[in-house]
Protein backbone atom coordinates (compact mmCIF):
# COMPACT_ATOMS: atom_id res chain seq x y z
CA UNK A 1 0.00 0.00 0.00
CA UNK A 2 2.82 2.42 0.79
CA UNK A 3 4.15 2.04 -2.77
CA UNK A 4 0.79 3.00 -4.24
CA UNK A 5 0.34 5.99 -1.97
CA UNK A 6 3.70 7.39 -3.07
CA UNK A 7 2.67 7.74 -6.70
CA UNK A 8 -1.04 8.44 -6.33
CA UNK A 9 -0.53 11.99 -4.92
CA UNK A 10 1.95 12.69 -7.73
CA UNK A 11 -0.66 11.72 -10.27
CA UNK A 12 -3.58 13.50 -8.59
CA UNK A 13 -1.66 16.69 -7.89
CA UNK A 14 0.12 17.22 -11.21
CA UNK A 15 -1.72 14.92 -13.63
CA UNK A 16 1.51 13.57 -15.12
CA UNK A 17 1.87 10.22 -16.84
CA UNK A 18 4.54 7.56 -17.20
CA UNK A 19 5.32 8.40 -20.87
CA UNK A 20 5.79 12.08 -20.03
CA UNK A 21 8.13 11.26 -17.13
CA UNK A 22 10.09 8.93 -19.44
CA UNK A 23 10.28 11.67 -22.08
CA UNK A 24 11.68 14.08 -19.50
CA UNK A 25 14.29 11.53 -18.50
CA UNK A 26 15.37 11.01 -22.12
CA UNK A 27 15.41 14.73 -22.83
CA UNK A 28 17.54 15.54 -19.79
CA UNK A 29 19.95 12.77 -20.68
CA UNK A 30 20.41 13.99 -24.26
CA UNK A 31 20.69 17.73 -23.57
CA UNK A 32 23.01 16.94 -20.69
CA UNK A 33 25.52 15.79 -23.34
CA UNK A 34 24.33 17.86 -26.32
CA UNK A 35 27.62 17.64 -28.23
CA UNK A 36 26.75 14.04 -29.09
CA UNK A 37 23.89 15.30 -31.27
CA UNK A 38 26.33 17.41 -33.30
CA UNK A 39 28.74 14.73 -34.48
CA UNK A 40 27.74 14.37 -38.11
CA UNK A 41 29.21 16.55 -40.89
CA UNK A 42 26.05 16.25 -42.99
CA UNK A 43 24.30 18.64 -40.61
CA UNK A 44 26.32 21.45 -42.16
CA UNK A 45 25.09 20.91 -45.70
CA UNK A 46 21.55 20.16 -44.52
CA UNK A 47 21.50 23.69 -43.05
CA UNK A 48 22.76 25.24 -46.29
CA UNK A 49 20.30 23.35 -48.45
CA UNK A 50 17.42 24.23 -46.13
CA UNK A 51 18.39 27.90 -46.34
CA UNK A 52 18.47 27.75 -50.13
CA UNK A 53 14.98 26.23 -50.22
CA UNK A 54 13.64 28.91 -47.86
CA UNK A 55 15.29 31.76 -49.78
CA UNK A 56 14.16 30.55 -53.22
CA UNK A 57 10.79 29.06 -52.17
CA UNK A 58 11.69 26.08 -54.34
CA UNK A 59 13.43 22.72 -54.13
CA UNK A 60 16.55 22.28 -56.31
CA UNK A 61 16.65 19.51 -58.88
CA UNK A 62 20.29 20.07 -59.85
CA UNK A 63 23.44 20.05 -57.74
CA UNK A 64 24.44 23.30 -56.05
CA UNK A 65 27.45 22.35 -53.99
CA UNK A 66 30.09 20.40 -55.94
CA UNK A 67 32.50 21.25 -58.73
CA UNK A 68 33.15 17.59 -59.51
CA UNK A 69 29.54 17.03 -60.70
CA UNK A 70 28.22 20.51 -61.49
CA UNK A 71 24.56 20.65 -62.43
CA UNK A 72 24.07 16.89 -62.11
CA UNK A 73 20.54 15.70 -61.21
CA UNK A 74 19.97 15.93 -57.46
CA UNK A 75 17.02 14.55 -55.48
CA UNK A 76 16.97 16.08 -51.96
CA UNK A 77 14.15 13.86 -50.74
CA UNK A 78 14.65 15.10 -47.16
CA UNK A 79 13.92 18.69 -48.16
CA UNK A 80 11.21 19.36 -45.58
CA UNK A 81 13.41 18.22 -42.70
CA UNK A 82 16.23 20.37 -44.10
CA UNK A 83 13.97 23.41 -44.06
CA UNK A 84 13.22 22.68 -40.40
CA UNK A 85 16.92 22.20 -39.60
CA UNK A 86 17.88 25.48 -41.29
CA UNK A 87 15.11 27.42 -39.58
CA UNK A 88 15.97 26.03 -36.15
CA UNK A 89 19.67 26.75 -36.61
CA UNK A 90 19.14 30.29 -37.90
CA UNK A 91 16.84 31.18 -35.00
CA UNK A 92 18.35 29.19 -32.13
CA UNK A 93 21.84 28.11 -33.24
CA UNK A 94 23.48 24.81 -32.40
CA UNK A 95 21.68 24.70 -29.05
CA UNK A 96 18.37 24.77 -30.90
CA UNK A 97 19.36 21.84 -33.09
CA UNK A 98 20.56 19.84 -30.08
CA UNK A 99 17.28 20.56 -28.28
CA UNK A 100 15.22 19.63 -31.35
CA UNK A 101 17.02 16.29 -31.72
CA UNK A 102 16.59 15.57 -28.01
CA UNK A 103 12.91 16.53 -28.09
CA UNK A 104 12.20 14.34 -31.13
CA UNK A 105 13.93 11.35 -29.52
CA UNK A 106 12.04 11.93 -26.26
CA UNK A 107 8.72 12.22 -28.10
CA UNK A 108 9.43 9.02 -30.03
CA UNK A 109 10.11 6.99 -26.90
CA UNK A 110 7.20 8.53 -24.99
CA UNK A 111 4.91 7.62 -27.88
CA UNK A 112 6.32 4.10 -27.94
CA UNK A 113 5.73 3.69 -24.21
CA UNK A 114 2.19 5.04 -24.44
CA UNK A 115 1.34 2.61 -27.25
CA UNK A 116 2.88 -0.36 -25.42
CA UNK A 117 0.87 0.45 -22.30
CA UNK A 118 -2.26 -0.41 -24.29
CA UNK A 119 -1.45 -4.10 -23.97
CA UNK A 120 1.52 -4.58 -21.63
CA UNK A 121 1.87 -4.15 -17.89
CA UNK A 122 3.79 -0.95 -17.02
CA UNK A 123 6.99 -2.75 -16.02
CA UNK A 124 7.14 -4.73 -19.26
CA UNK A 125 6.37 -1.66 -21.35
CA UNK A 126 9.08 0.27 -19.50
CA UNK A 127 11.68 -2.45 -20.05
CA UNK A 128 10.90 -2.65 -23.78
CA UNK A 129 11.08 1.14 -24.13
CA UNK A 130 14.32 1.31 -22.16
CA UNK A 131 15.87 -1.26 -24.52
CA UNK A 132 14.66 0.78 -27.50
CA UNK A 133 16.26 3.88 -25.99
CA UNK A 134 19.52 2.01 -25.60
CA UNK A 135 19.47 1.04 -29.28
CA UNK A 136 18.71 4.51 -30.66
CA UNK A 137 20.97 6.42 -28.26
CA UNK A 138 23.96 6.30 -30.61
CA UNK A 139 21.98 7.79 -33.48
CA UNK A 140 20.30 10.78 -31.82
CA UNK A 141 21.77 13.34 -34.19
CA UNK A 142 20.64 16.68 -35.62
CA UNK A 143 19.79 15.11 -38.97
CA UNK A 144 16.55 14.57 -40.94
CA UNK A 145 15.99 11.01 -39.72
CA UNK A 146 15.38 12.17 -36.16
CA UNK A 147 12.17 13.95 -37.19
CA UNK A 148 10.84 10.81 -38.90
CA UNK A 149 11.14 8.52 -35.87
CA UNK A 150 7.82 9.52 -34.24
CA UNK A 151 6.06 8.89 -37.57
CA UNK A 152 7.71 5.47 -37.85
CA UNK A 153 6.36 4.48 -34.42
CA UNK A 154 2.89 5.91 -35.02
CA UNK A 155 2.58 4.28 -38.47
CA UNK A 156 3.65 0.87 -37.21
CA UNK A 157 1.39 0.98 -34.16
CA UNK A 158 -1.61 1.87 -36.33
CA UNK A 159 -0.89 -1.07 -38.66
CA UNK A 160 -0.48 -3.45 -35.72
CA UNK A 161 -3.76 -2.29 -34.18
CA UNK A 162 -5.57 -2.67 -37.50
CA UNK A 163 -4.35 -6.25 -37.80
CA UNK A 164 -5.23 -7.11 -34.23
CA UNK A 165 -8.75 -5.82 -34.82
CA UNK A 166 -8.90 -7.55 -38.21
CA UNK A 167 -9.71 -4.43 -40.18
CA UNK A 168 -8.13 -2.08 -42.69
CA UNK A 169 -5.67 0.56 -41.48
CA UNK A 170 -7.18 3.99 -40.80
CA UNK A 171 -7.12 6.43 -43.72
CA UNK A 172 -5.57 9.20 -41.61
CA UNK A 173 -2.30 7.35 -42.19
CA UNK A 174 -2.39 8.43 -45.85
CA UNK A 175 -1.68 12.15 -45.20
CA UNK A 176 0.86 11.03 -42.60
CA UNK A 177 2.67 9.22 -45.43
CA UNK A 178 2.76 12.48 -47.43
CA UNK A 179 4.55 14.15 -44.52
CA UNK A 180 6.89 11.19 -44.04
CA UNK A 181 7.84 11.00 -47.73
CA UNK A 182 8.94 14.65 -47.65
CA UNK A 183 10.90 14.28 -44.40
CA UNK A 184 13.05 11.20 -44.83
CA UNK A 185 13.67 8.21 -47.07
CA UNK A 186 12.61 5.75 -44.38
CA UNK A 187 9.05 6.12 -45.70
CA UNK A 188 9.98 3.23 -48.03
CA UNK A 189 10.13 0.98 -44.99
CA UNK A 190 6.66 2.15 -44.00
CA UNK A 191 5.29 1.02 -47.36
CA UNK A 192 7.10 -2.32 -47.08
CA UNK A 193 5.72 -2.84 -43.59
CA UNK A 194 2.18 -2.24 -44.84
CA UNK A 195 2.77 -4.89 -47.51
CA UNK A 196 3.93 -7.39 -44.87
CA UNK A 197 0.83 -6.80 -42.77
CA UNK A 198 -1.34 -7.20 -45.85
CA UNK A 199 0.21 -10.62 -46.45
CA UNK A 200 -0.39 -11.49 -42.79
CA UNK A 201 -4.05 -10.48 -43.14
CA UNK A 202 -4.45 -12.79 -46.14
CA UNK A 203 -2.77 -15.71 -44.36
CA UNK A 204 -4.81 -15.23 -41.18
CA UNK A 205 -8.17 -14.95 -42.97
CA UNK A 206 -10.34 -17.99 -42.04
CA UNK A 207 -12.08 -18.38 -45.40
CA UNK A 208 -12.09 -17.13 -49.00
CA UNK A 209 -14.71 -14.49 -48.32
CA UNK A 210 -12.67 -13.00 -45.49
CA UNK A 211 -9.55 -13.26 -47.61
CA UNK A 212 -11.13 -11.30 -50.47
CA UNK A 213 -12.35 -8.64 -48.05
CA UNK A 214 -8.90 -8.32 -46.51
CA UNK A 215 -7.28 -8.18 -49.95
CA UNK A 216 -9.58 -5.36 -51.08
CA UNK A 217 -9.14 -3.26 -47.96
CA UNK A 218 -5.37 -3.63 -47.69
CA UNK A 219 -4.89 -3.19 -51.44
CA UNK A 220 -6.85 0.06 -51.29
CA UNK A 221 -4.80 1.27 -48.34
CA UNK A 222 -1.56 0.26 -50.07
CA UNK A 223 -2.52 2.04 -53.28
CA UNK A 224 -3.46 5.22 -51.43
CA UNK A 225 -0.24 5.10 -49.40
CA UNK A 226 1.83 4.63 -52.55
CA UNK A 227 0.12 7.58 -54.20
CA UNK A 228 0.72 9.63 -51.05
CA UNK A 229 4.42 8.78 -51.22
CA UNK A 230 4.50 10.32 -54.70
CA UNK A 231 3.23 13.68 -53.42
CA UNK A 232 6.70 15.21 -53.28
CA UNK A 233 8.58 17.68 -55.49
CA UNK A 234 10.20 14.68 -57.21
CA UNK A 235 7.35 12.27 -57.87
CA UNK A 236 8.59 8.84 -58.90
CA UNK A 237 12.23 9.92 -58.52
CA UNK A 238 11.71 10.46 -54.81
CA UNK A 239 10.28 6.96 -54.55
CA UNK A 240 13.20 5.39 -56.41
CA UNK A 241 16.03 7.31 -54.74
CA UNK A 242 16.17 5.22 -51.51
CA UNK A 243 16.36 2.06 -53.63
CA UNK A 244 19.31 3.50 -55.54
CA UNK A 245 21.09 4.14 -52.27
CA UNK A 246 20.45 0.58 -51.09
CA UNK A 247 21.87 -0.66 -54.37
CA UNK A 248 25.25 1.06 -53.83
CA UNK A 249 27.25 -1.93 -52.65
CA UNK A 250 30.61 -0.17 -52.28
CA UNK A 251 29.28 2.95 -50.53
CA UNK A 252 27.17 0.93 -48.11
CA UNK A 253 30.21 -1.15 -47.17
CA UNK A 254 32.57 1.83 -46.90
CA UNK A 255 30.40 4.31 -45.01
CA UNK A 256 30.46 3.62 -41.28
CA UNK A 257 26.78 4.40 -40.70
CA UNK A 258 25.75 1.85 -43.33
CA UNK A 259 28.26 -0.87 -42.45
CA UNK A 260 27.45 -3.90 -40.34
CA UNK A 261 27.64 -3.50 -36.54
CA UNK A 262 31.06 -4.08 -35.02
CA UNK A 263 30.92 -6.58 -32.17
CA UNK A 264 34.65 -6.40 -31.39
CA UNK A 265 33.63 -3.79 -28.85
CA UNK A 266 30.43 -3.37 -26.88
CA UNK A 267 27.41 -2.78 -29.09
CA UNK A 268 23.89 -2.07 -27.74
CA UNK A 269 22.50 -4.58 -30.22
CA UNK A 270 24.40 -7.34 -28.41
CA UNK A 271 22.61 -6.58 -25.14
CA UNK A 272 19.24 -6.42 -26.92
CA UNK A 273 19.75 -9.82 -28.54
CA UNK A 274 20.81 -11.41 -25.26
CA UNK A 275 17.87 -9.95 -23.32
CA UNK A 276 15.38 -11.13 -25.96
CA UNK A 277 16.91 -14.62 -26.08
CA UNK A 278 16.91 -15.00 -22.30
CA UNK A 279 13.30 -13.80 -22.09
CA UNK A 280 12.15 -15.97 -24.98
CA UNK A 281 13.70 -19.16 -23.59
CA UNK A 282 12.98 -18.62 -19.90
CA UNK A 283 9.40 -17.42 -20.43
CA UNK A 284 8.74 -19.78 -23.35
CA UNK A 285 7.42 -17.11 -25.68
CA UNK A 286 5.08 -18.25 -28.43
CA UNK A 287 4.77 -16.02 -31.47
CA UNK A 288 2.66 -16.24 -34.62
CA UNK A 289 4.78 -17.31 -37.55
CA UNK A 290 4.21 -14.05 -39.43
CA UNK A 291 5.37 -11.91 -36.47
CA UNK A 292 8.40 -14.13 -35.99
CA UNK A 293 9.31 -13.66 -39.65
CA UNK A 294 8.92 -9.88 -39.30
CA UNK A 295 11.15 -9.91 -36.21
CA UNK A 296 13.80 -11.90 -38.06
CA UNK A 297 13.64 -9.49 -41.00
CA UNK A 298 14.18 -6.56 -38.63
CA UNK A 299 17.09 -8.36 -36.99
CA UNK A 300 18.59 -9.13 -40.41
CA UNK A 301 18.36 -5.46 -41.35
CA UNK A 302 20.04 -4.41 -38.10
CA UNK A 303 22.87 -6.91 -38.57
CA UNK A 304 23.34 -5.83 -42.18
CA UNK A 305 23.38 -2.05 -41.64
CA UNK A 306 23.83 -0.35 -38.29
CA UNK A 307 21.51 2.43 -39.45
CA UNK A 308 18.66 -0.07 -39.06
CA UNK A 309 19.37 -0.88 -35.41
CA UNK A 310 17.03 1.86 -34.25
CA UNK A 311 14.22 0.44 -36.42
CA UNK A 312 14.60 -2.91 -34.68
CA UNK A 313 14.53 -1.30 -31.25
CA UNK A 314 11.44 0.80 -31.91
CA UNK A 315 9.34 -1.64 -33.92
CA UNK A 316 10.03 -5.05 -32.39
CA UNK A 317 8.10 -4.25 -29.17
CA UNK A 318 5.11 -3.00 -31.17
CA UNK A 319 5.07 -6.14 -33.31
CA UNK A 320 5.39 -8.53 -30.39
CA UNK A 321 3.34 -6.82 -27.65
CA UNK A 322 -0.10 -8.10 -28.75
CA UNK A 323 1.12 -11.71 -28.93
CA UNK A 324 3.06 -11.57 -25.65
CA UNK A 325 0.65 -9.54 -23.53
CA UNK A 326 -1.60 -12.47 -22.61
CA UNK A 327 1.35 -14.82 -22.09
CA UNK A 328 3.04 -12.41 -19.69
CA UNK A 329 -0.23 -11.70 -17.90
CA UNK A 330 -1.15 -15.38 -17.46
CA UNK A 331 2.26 -16.41 -16.19
CA UNK A 332 1.77 -17.67 -12.60
CA UNK A 333 3.86 -16.32 -9.77
CA UNK A 334 6.58 -14.05 -11.09
CA UNK A 335 8.82 -11.64 -9.30
CA UNK A 336 7.22 -9.95 -6.32
CA UNK A 337 9.50 -6.99 -6.93
CA UNK A 338 8.20 -6.55 -10.48
CA UNK A 339 4.62 -6.93 -9.31
CA UNK A 340 5.24 -4.31 -6.65
CA UNK A 341 6.69 -1.90 -9.19
CA UNK A 342 3.67 -2.45 -11.42
CA UNK A 343 1.32 -1.60 -8.55
CA UNK A 344 3.38 1.43 -7.60
CA UNK A 345 3.22 2.99 -11.06
CA UNK A 346 -0.31 1.84 -11.99
CA UNK A 347 -1.70 5.37 -11.54
CA UNK A 348 0.94 6.80 -13.86
CA UNK A 349 -0.22 4.48 -16.64
CA UNK A 350 -3.21 6.77 -17.21
CA UNK A 351 -2.90 9.54 -19.84
CA UNK A 352 -1.73 12.90 -18.59
CA UNK A 353 -4.30 15.55 -17.79
CA UNK A 354 -4.28 19.04 -19.26
CA UNK A 355 -2.49 20.27 -16.17
CA UNK A 356 0.07 17.49 -16.46
CA UNK A 357 0.80 18.40 -20.07
CA UNK A 358 1.14 22.09 -19.18
CA UNK A 359 3.47 21.32 -16.26
CA UNK A 360 5.55 19.08 -18.52
CA UNK A 361 5.91 21.76 -21.20
CA UNK A 362 7.10 24.21 -18.56
CA UNK A 363 9.62 21.66 -17.32
CA UNK A 364 10.95 21.10 -20.86
CA UNK A 365 11.42 24.84 -21.32
CA UNK A 366 13.05 25.31 -17.92
CA UNK A 367 15.42 22.39 -18.46
CA UNK A 368 16.40 23.69 -21.87
CA UNK A 369 17.03 27.19 -20.56
CA UNK A 370 18.98 25.86 -17.57
CA UNK A 371 21.21 23.33 -19.31
CA UNK A 372 21.96 24.33 -22.90
CA UNK A 373 23.08 27.98 -22.50
CA UNK A 374 25.85 26.88 -20.13
CA UNK A 375 27.51 24.88 -22.86
CA UNK A 376 29.32 26.47 -25.77
CA UNK A 377 27.85 24.28 -28.47
CA UNK A 378 29.31 23.77 -31.90
CA UNK A 379 29.79 21.00 -34.40
CA UNK A 380 32.41 18.39 -33.48
CA UNK A 381 35.96 19.77 -33.78
CA UNK A 382 37.21 16.89 -35.91
CA UNK A 383 34.58 17.77 -38.53
CA UNK A 384 35.33 21.51 -38.51
CA UNK A 385 38.71 22.39 -40.07
CA UNK A 386 38.29 26.09 -39.32
CA UNK A 387 41.99 26.82 -38.67
CA UNK A 388 43.05 25.04 -41.86
CA UNK A 389 40.55 27.02 -43.89
CA UNK A 390 41.75 30.25 -42.29
CA UNK A 391 45.31 29.42 -43.35
CA UNK A 392 44.13 28.87 -46.92
CA UNK A 393 42.32 32.20 -46.91
CA UNK A 394 45.30 34.03 -45.44
CA UNK A 395 47.50 32.83 -48.32
CA UNK A 396 44.78 33.60 -50.90
CA UNK A 397 44.68 30.08 -52.26
CA UNK A 398 42.09 29.80 -55.04
CA UNK A 399 40.89 26.97 -57.20
CA UNK A 400 39.41 23.52 -56.74
CA UNK A 401 39.91 21.52 -53.55
CA UNK A 402 40.22 17.76 -53.17
CA UNK A 403 38.69 17.37 -49.76
CA UNK A 404 38.24 14.72 -47.14
CA UNK A 405 34.78 13.19 -47.30
CA UNK A 406 34.13 14.24 -43.69
CA UNK A 407 35.01 17.89 -44.42
CA UNK A 408 32.59 18.31 -47.31
CA UNK A 409 29.74 19.54 -45.13
CA UNK A 410 31.83 22.25 -43.48
CA UNK A 411 33.21 23.47 -46.81
CA UNK A 412 29.67 23.76 -48.19
CA UNK A 413 28.71 25.63 -45.02
CA UNK A 414 31.54 28.07 -45.76
CA UNK A 415 30.41 28.57 -49.36
CA UNK A 416 33.18 26.51 -50.97
CA UNK A 417 32.44 24.10 -53.81
CA UNK A 418 33.51 20.59 -52.85
CA UNK A 419 34.89 17.54 -54.58
CA UNK A 420 32.78 15.25 -52.40
CA UNK A 421 30.52 15.36 -49.36
CA UNK A 422 28.07 13.11 -47.50
CA UNK A 423 25.56 12.75 -50.36
CA UNK A 424 26.57 9.23 -51.36
CA UNK A 425 23.37 8.67 -53.32
CA UNK A 426 24.14 11.77 -55.43
CA UNK A 427 27.75 10.87 -56.29
CA UNK A 428 27.07 7.22 -57.03
CA UNK A 429 28.98 4.03 -56.33
CA UNK A 430 31.62 4.31 -59.07
CA UNK A 431 32.60 7.86 -58.08
CA UNK A 432 32.71 6.97 -54.38
CA UNK A 433 34.85 3.90 -55.06
CA UNK A 434 37.37 5.76 -57.19
CA UNK A 435 37.68 8.54 -54.62
CA UNK A 436 37.99 6.19 -51.61
CA UNK A 437 40.61 4.00 -53.26
CA UNK A 438 42.59 7.06 -54.37
CA UNK A 439 42.79 8.80 -50.98
CA UNK A 440 43.56 5.55 -49.15
CA UNK A 441 46.23 4.71 -51.74
CA UNK A 442 44.56 1.39 -52.54
CA UNK A 443 44.82 2.49 -56.17
CA UNK A 444 47.21 4.80 -58.02
CA UNK A 445 44.41 7.23 -58.88
CA UNK A 446 45.38 10.12 -56.58
CA UNK A 447 47.74 11.91 -59.05
CA UNK A 448 45.19 11.35 -61.83
CA UNK A 449 42.42 12.92 -59.75
CA UNK A 450 44.63 15.90 -58.95
CA UNK A 451 45.31 16.51 -62.64
CA UNK A 452 41.90 15.58 -64.08
CA UNK A 453 40.00 18.00 -61.83
CA UNK A 454 42.77 20.64 -61.81
CA UNK A 455 43.02 20.50 -58.04
CA UNK A 456 44.75 23.56 -56.53
CA UNK A 457 44.74 22.46 -52.89
CA UNK A 458 43.78 19.52 -50.72
CA UNK A 459 42.21 19.24 -47.30
CA UNK A 460 42.49 15.90 -45.49
CA UNK A 461 42.44 14.54 -41.96
CA UNK A 462 46.02 13.90 -40.73
CA UNK A 463 45.56 10.11 -40.62
CA UNK A 464 44.47 9.88 -44.26
CA UNK A 465 47.10 7.97 -46.35
CA UNK A 466 46.84 10.61 -49.08
CA UNK A 467 48.58 13.06 -46.73
CA UNK A 468 51.75 10.97 -46.76
CA UNK A 469 51.81 10.82 -50.54
CA UNK A 470 51.20 14.55 -50.90
CA UNK A 471 54.09 15.25 -48.53
CA UNK A 472 56.40 13.73 -51.15
CA UNK A 473 54.55 14.34 -54.41
CA UNK A 474 56.53 16.57 -56.82
CA UNK A 475 54.88 19.93 -57.42
CA UNK A 476 53.10 19.91 -54.05
CA UNK A 477 53.97 21.12 -50.56
CA UNK A 478 52.34 21.20 -47.15
CA UNK A 479 50.86 24.59 -46.31
CA UNK A 480 49.26 23.86 -42.95
CA UNK A 481 48.66 21.02 -40.54
CA UNK A 482 47.13 20.47 -37.11
CA UNK A 483 45.33 17.69 -35.27
CA UNK A 484 42.20 18.20 -37.36
CA UNK A 485 43.30 18.80 -40.94
CA UNK A 486 46.29 19.08 -43.26
CA UNK A 487 46.43 21.37 -46.29
CA UNK A 488 48.63 20.81 -49.35
CA UNK A 489 48.85 23.20 -52.29
CA UNK A 490 50.41 23.14 -55.71
CA UNK A 491 53.73 24.96 -55.81
CA UNK A 492 52.39 27.47 -58.35
CA UNK A 493 49.36 28.33 -56.16
CA UNK A 494 51.12 29.86 -53.18
CA UNK A 495 50.94 33.63 -53.12
CA UNK A 496 52.96 35.98 -50.91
Amino acid sequence: MSEVTITAPLRSRFGVSLPILFALLVYVNVIGLPHHTLEDPDTYWHIVLGRWIIDHAAVPHRDLFSFSMPGAPFVPFEWLAEVAIAAIYDYFGWAGLAAAAALSAAATLALLLRLLLRSLAPIHALLATALAWHLISGHILARPHIFALPILVLWTAALVKARDEDRAPPLWLVPLMVLWANLHGSFIFGLALAALFAVEALIAAPDWRSRRRAARSWLLFGALSLLAALVTPFGIEGLLQPFRLLGMSFALAALIEWSSPDFQHYNPLELWIMVVLVAAFSLQWRLPATRLIMLLLLLHMALQHRRHIEILGLLAPLLLAPALARQLEDRPGGSRTLQGVDRAIAELKKPATGLGIAVSLVLFVVLTAAVLPRQRLHMADDLTPAAALAAVGARHIDGAVLNDHAFGGYLIFQGIKVFIDGRADFYGDAFMKRYAQAVTLVSDQLPQLLDQYRIAWTLFAPERPAVQMLDHLPGWHRLYGDGVAVVHVRDDQTKP
